[in-house]
């Protein structure tokens, strides 16, 4: 199968972000050009384990009479490495990068929360979360796709380290979420508050159904992430994509904060009602009371606290 889904590269390989640095007078992007020990390590972790994305498949193939059952399996050792949430789709061309011809069928997404209470210890502490859940679920993705090989059939691991995934298209399907406002894929549980891997593999497996629980003519009424983001870069009208409703960030108004500012922005994330409101969460909603304390002293509009 070969990809249809072009990749935003990183960096100053960005044109976007070039031109913006440039303009900016910088010789480097701030965000990510920081001397910082928790990104280093995390990085060098996850660098370490695209190393073994794939490897030996056991030659003796264990017979799959039901989908269903094996999915069941594999969810559940998931769970077991550490995994919040699990879901599985047959992979389309949207899913994959572009061009890249992608020899597997299947997918299996892979998500691990992050812990609310870094709100209120400032960026450098929602940063150093991310990069935890970030090797986090590089390792279960790892060690998942290990096992699945180990059952005979073929397996990789994509994670930060290595990937030819595209996240959103893939979450979606695999029943992970809905599309919200700021761009990303909110859980009735716990909301965009994750991060993802993927194991792309042959094993026959049980798809899920993408979710709808209401969250696009929710995000149609909430104002609260277009309210606080710091470059007003979250539309206003959405677009269709394949059918599917989404709405685009203006990533000219979103670097200068997300790229060109020291302070890790998280913001859109941490203000939606799903993390806090919607799925019941008593003592998350404390959490956002006294943040959102914060955000009123600092203005809203305004970057995050270090």
């Amino acid at each position: 199968m070969i990809g249809i889904s072009w990749r935003r590269e990183q960096g100053l390989a960005d044109p976007l972000l070039k031109r913006l640095v440039e303009e900016a007078g910088l010789e480097n992007v701030p965000q990510w050009n920081k001397k910082d020990d928790v990104r280093t390590a995390a990085h060098d972790e996850w660098m370490a384990l695209a190393e073994d994305r794939d490897g030996p498949v056991n030659p003796t193939e264990t017979k799959v009479n039901d989908p269903a059952t094996i999915t069941a399996d594999i969810q559940a050792k998931a769970k077991a490495l550490g995994a919040d949430l699990i879901g599985c789709t047959e992979l389309t061309p949207i899913m994959v990068d572009l061009d890249f011809d992608m020899p597997h069928k299947n997918v299996i997404g892979i998500v691990v929360k992050e812990d609310y209470a870094n709100v209120l210890k400032g960026s450098l502490a929602i940063e150093a979360e991310t990069f935890r859940v970030y090797v986090e679920v590089a390792q279960i993705a790892t060690e998942l796709a290990a096992h699945i090989r180990e059952l005979g059939y073929p397996a990789w691991a994509h994670h930060n380290g290595i990937t030819q995934i595209q996240a959103i298209p893939t979450l979606y399907h695999c029943g992970i979420g809905e599309l919200g406002r700021h761009g990303s894929l909110i859980n009735p549980d716990i909301a965009a508050n994750f991060r993802p891997s993927f194991v792309t593999t042959d094993l026959p497996l049980e798809v899920n159904q993408p979710l709808d629980f209401g969250v696009q003519d929710y995000c149609e009424k909430c104002n609260l992430c277009r309210n606080n983001c710091p470059g007003d870069a979250i539309a206003t009208d959405h677009i269709v994509t394949e059918g599917i409703k989404r709405w685009r960030i203006d990533m000219e108004k979103c670097y200068p904060f997300s790229r060109l500012h020291e302070a890790y922005c998280h913001i859109c994330v941490d203000v939606c009602p799903y993390v806090f409101k919607e799925n019941g969460d008593a003592d998350k909603r404390l959490k956002y009371k006294a943040y959102m304390k914060q955000r009123k002293e600092d203005g809203y509009r305004s970057p995050n606290r270090l």
